[in-house]
């Protein structure tokens, strides 16, 4: 049975769309990825059957969604950093800034690499879902484990 490629940009706006769907999950880790493959998707002309544009405002759609979805443990998160001597929400979000290029440049090489190197696109694939899995472990470890729900502001 012959395989058939699908197209580069094709590929770039499935990424964007799934990378965007677990914005909520990775605590917005994968935002950025999903952005800069969307817009690539919307800007890079032909290549595919013409429903890229659309699978790539999809994607900011579901990115907004998502980070609805986490704005509320994630402003915990960032008003308990502002906490004197609160060291691990601090840890935390520079995990999620490390994390979030991390993710750019596998996301990026899982796209560009050639489906038949199948062992090499697994692995890239299993970084992303380990980078998830870590940001989200990490942040309800920090919700779930005893920082108040709600700071006052005044």
């Amino acid at each position: 049975m012959a395989r058939t490629l699908r197209p580069f940009v094709e590929r770039e706006a499935t990424w964007a769309v799934a990378l965007a769907a677990l914005g909520f999950v990775s605590m917005c880790a994968t935002l950025p990825a999903a952005a800069v493959l969307g817009v690539r998707a919307m800007r890079r002309p032909g290549g595919g059957d013409g429903s890229e544009p659309a699978l790539g405002m999809l994607a900011f759609g579901v990115a907004w969604l998502s980070f609805l979805l986490a704005y509320p443990a994630m402003r915990t998160i960032v008003l308990a950093a502002g906490q004197p001597g609160n060291w691990v929400p601090r840890i935390f979000l520079g995990s999620v800034a490390a994390l979030a290029p991390v993710i750019v440049v596998l996301s990026g090489l899982a796209v560009r690499m050639h489906p038949e190197r199948w062992v090499a696109r697994r692995m890239l694939m299993t970084g992303i879902g380990v980078a998830v899995v870590a940001t989200f472990a990490q942040a309800m470890t920090l919700v779930l484990g005893g920082l108040p729900a709600w700071f006052s502001l005044s």
